[in-house]
């Protein structure tokens, strides 16, 4: 793997060093970590890095300092090294500068004071598998390009084969992006990014599942995630919601994206309960077989978020705000077996699903929120 740099910069050189203590344990004796206190003295770094021939793979700015802003520098170093992937941390939920930095950043993701050390680790891992994802890509995509040139040639006799083509690369498009999305990209050539006022978020996550995969083989544990998430798309194809994205044994999906609608918490909850029901089922037939348990919580949460699509040579749909984090508080506050929703979702499902209030229970970063069981 190549040897590259990441950048962190914050004008409080507590949080700079305690960043680079945190991403040393992770990525030092892999990647270089330099800080800078402010955005002019990270824009000198910048330009002093690439010039020494540098890859700059992840730059993660503080949102609000004296000077340049946060969004304002990844902009900056966005048009001065376009593969660098970039993040946001702020303290407020400042949709305007994250909206800033998804269309002109390339922003991959914004994470709130105080984050969670392994939210950031996970971003930052991502965060470099995708710059060098891109570079491969680039590669592959500089090959394609070759190949098509020496296909043009032959375009009257292989007219048939070139149709086949195109609809294996459609097929693709519309297994990564919804079809709305899929096709603006396809006329326009980007896609624009949204804010959405009412959309539902959906968390699984298996319990233990370091432990679990500890336990078994990699080609074991890939199948087992195999089945479960092929049921889980199944599940929610039926309900009208979109799957976002997974992140080990976590699956995200979210109801009334792209297309708006007023039914995606009733959708959502009702998704759960069948994810939650295929499970027991799922488990008792492992059981049967002598095989372990996975046991599953779900979390829901309904809110305002923003969507869109990011990277240039990757395609990802995704999502970002508030709402997204919730919803995995809620999925980590809950218990096994049972799906746990916010306040906000209850409100909306009351009539539909019996729900056992739970009280106001303390959630990381968020303070005492009302949960409730669905029942």
């Amino acid at each position: 793997m190549e040897k590259g740099i990441i950048i962190c910069i914050d004008d409080e050189r507590v949080v700079l060093s305690g960043l680079q203590a945190q991403l040393g344990r992770s990525f030092g004796t892999q990647y270089g970590i330099e800080l800078a206190e402010s955005g002019e003295e990270a824009l000198e770094l910048v330009s002093d890095l690439i010039n020494e021939g540098n890859n700059i793979l992840v730059a993660i700015s503080d949102q609000l300092m004296p000077g340049i802003k946060g969004h304002e520098l990844l902009r900056k170093i966005h048009e001065m090294s376009p593969e660098t992937y970039t993040v946001l941390l702020t303290g407020h939920s400042d949709l305007e500068a994250v909206t800033e930095a998804v269309n002109f950043a390339n922003l991959y993701r914004y994470i709130t004071k105080p984050w969670e050390g392994n939210d950031l680790l996970m971003t930052v891992k991502e965060a470099i598998k995708g710059f060098f994802q891109a570079r491969q890509l680039e590669e592959q995509n500089r090959l394609l390009e070759r190949h098509n040139s020496e296909l043009e040639k032959l375009v009257e006799e292989r007219t048939h084969q070139l149709q086949m083509e195109k609809q294996k690369s459609d097929a693709l498009l519309l297994n990564v992006l919804p079809e709305e999305i899929a096709s603006e990209l396809k006329e326009k050539g980007e896609a624009t990014p949204r804010q959405y006022e009412m959309v539902t978020v959906l968390f699984t996550d298996f319990q233990s599942f370091t432990q679990l995969a500890s336990n078994t083989t990699p080609g074991e544990m890939i199948g087992t995630l195999n089945e479960c998430y092929s049921a889980f798309d199944t599940i929610i194809d039926r309900h009208n919601l979109e799957k976002i994205k997974t992140i080990g044994d976590a699956y995200m999906c979210a109801g009334g994206i792209p297309k708006e609608n007023t039914s995606n918490a009733a959708d959502a909850v009702a998704a759960a309960c069948e994810i939650q029901q295929w499970t027991v089922q799922w488990n008792k037939d492992r059981t049967a077989k002598g095989l372990v348990s996975w046991n599953l919580r779900i979390g829901v949460h309904t809110g305002t978020l923003i969507a869109g699509v990011i990277g240039k040579k990757k395609f990802s749909y995704d999502i970002w705000g508030d709402a997204v984090n919730i919803a995995s508080r809620m999925e980590s506050h809950g218990e096994v077996g049972k799906i746990n929703i916010s306040e906000s979702t209850y409100e909306l499902v009351k009539d539909k699903f019996n729900c056992e209030y739970r009280g106001e229970i303390e959630a990381k970063g968020k303070g005492a929120m009302k949960m409730y069981f669905v029942s």
